[in-house]
């Protein structure tokens, strides 16, 4: 008996290990959950790609790790009335006892198969090899149901999520919520100062223009924006300058997103929906999800090869820590690599882009004298440098995103920043452009600045 008892023991943890993981869904989240053999009885709560958290919700032998695996974007029209359906307690232990039962027999049929297998295996053959197996079996089931009704299922602790343990980015989860809360409150003063603001620095722009005009009436604006980081309020800050500037495209150079996830970039897809030609160059916090649904949503995605936009070449170089999920900086090694390559491209040909893009300026520095504009961002510090002796003009936007949720902790450091450049198309390559604002506006204040700078060399 002892025999049969050990493999049913075993049967038991072999079916949890190879078929306890199961799916299901609660409205427009799917989730994954498996049960592990442990020491200690928790609950781990994954999701990617920002950490987990922990719980002490019941006794050994199992872990339970439950994993959100996807999040349907076309349900998931309006995320607070979707959470807010969540809520009901109702509705989640219902479907919570269907998906349990359904798990329960599963693993009661897994546990049951494993074992009698371990027992035919085992035993010599003979009259009660099957009786064996069967009664092994059943003994398995049994066990299975007293531990998970023993350890697991009652009594489950639900009360210690109140106090749970982080892992990864989520480690700063209780910060991070005191400080979103503050973000939504001050997203939504900047979006309603943006609107005054706007027309204040349109009102601005049309002195400096009265006083010394930047171009002639054929002018082509270009609203060069950058790492918004997912802040809500910067898309309302581009609407405004979009349509009070008239400006005829806009070009991103990358960090979009935090975590560069499906659902910021749903949330963030807007702006591939401006009424004007939306051009984005991929920076480290955004990914090949962000890079597709915007493609799909009907932006540009910048590339090496020049695409052509009211008389304009565009081209550009993604960072290479887009092509994952780590959100880390690229190591300068990789980035050099890439640079090169293009550098050679660029000297077989005779007529360099008018705009090149990059994300981060260790990239623009390598292509000083090469190209006649660059653009990037990634240093949340706007500047503009005409250089002269390379010929070379470098065009940083700062943050318009003013950091996201990380700018709270220093607001003056991380102002929302953007840049406005005109350009004649009808001069010669190289000096198309012919000057630049410089927007800086300080959060929770009613100031902003606007430097206008010129481009000599277009002039001479």
């Amino acid at each position: 008996m002892l025999l049969v008892f050990l493999s049913a023991l075993a049967g038991l943890f072999i079916a949890v290990i190879l078929f306890s993981e199961t799916s299901f869904k609660l409205k427009a989240f799917e989730f994954s959950a498996s049960l592990f053999p442990s020491l200690s009885g928790e609950t781990v709560v994954v999701f990617p790609p920002l950490g987990k958290l922990r719980a002490a919700t019941h006794l050994a032998p199992f872990l339970l790790e439950i994993t959100l695996k996807n999040v349907d974007l076309d349900i998931l029209s309006a995320s607070l009335q979707e959470l807010s359906a969540l809520q009901d307690i109702s509705f989640l232990q219902r479907e919570l006892k269907e998906k349990l039962f359904f798990f329960t027999a599963r693993q009661a049929a897994a546990s049951f198969i494993c074992s009698a297998l371990i027992t035919l295996i085992l035993l010599r053959r003979g009259s009660r090899q099957i009786r064996r197996a069967l009664i092994c079996g059943l003994l398995s089931v049994l066990l299975l149901g007293l531990l998970l009704g023993g350890t697991l299922i009652y009594p489950y602790n639900t009360g210690a999520f109140a106090n749970p343990r982080f892992e990864g980015a989520l480690a700063a989860a209780p910060w991070i919520v005191s400080i979103a809360e503050r973000a939504l409150e001050t997203a939504a003063i900047m979006s309603e100062q943006f609107e005054l603001m706007a027309l204040n620095l349109e009102d601005v722009s049309n002195r400096l223009q009265l006083i010394r005009p930047v171009s002639d009436s054929s002018e082509i604006r270009v609203l060069h924006v950058s790492d918004i980081h997912n802040n809500p309020a910067a898309f309302n800050l581009i609407e405004k300058v979009t349509a009070s500037f008239q400006i005829d495209l806009v070009i991103d150079t990358g960090d979009l997103t935090d975590y560069g996830s499906e659902l910021e970039a749903e949330l963030a897809a807007r702006m591939a929906r401006l009424p004007v030609p939306y051009l984005f160059i991929p920076g480290n916090h955004d990914s090949p999800q962000i890079i597709e649904l915007l493609r799909r949503e009907g932006a540009i995605i910048i590339s090496p090869e020049p695409v052509e936009i009211g008389g304009l070449r565009v081209a550009g170089l993604a960072d290479p820590a887009a092509e994952n999920h780590s959100a880390e900086v690229a190591e300068k090694s990789a980035m050099y690599e890439i640079c090169l390559e293009e550098k050679k491209v660029l000297a077989g040909e005779g007529n360099p882009p008018d705009i090149f893009a990059v994300h981060n300026p260790f990239m623009a520095e390598l292509f000083r004298g090469d190209l006649p504009l660059i653009l990037s961002g990634h240093t949340h510090r706007a500047g503009i440098i005409f250089d002269e002796e390379s010929g070379t003009v470098f065009v940083n936007a700062g943050t318009t995103g003013a950091a996201g949720v990380r700018g709270l902790l220093a607001p003056r450091d991380n102002p929302y920043s953007a840049a406005i450049l005109y350009f004649n198309p009808h001069l010669d390559p190289g000096f198309k452009l012919t000057g630049a604002d410089l927007i800086s506006i300080d959060q929770f204040q009613d100031s902003f600045t606007l430097q206008r700078f010129y481009n000599r060399q277009a002039e001479s």
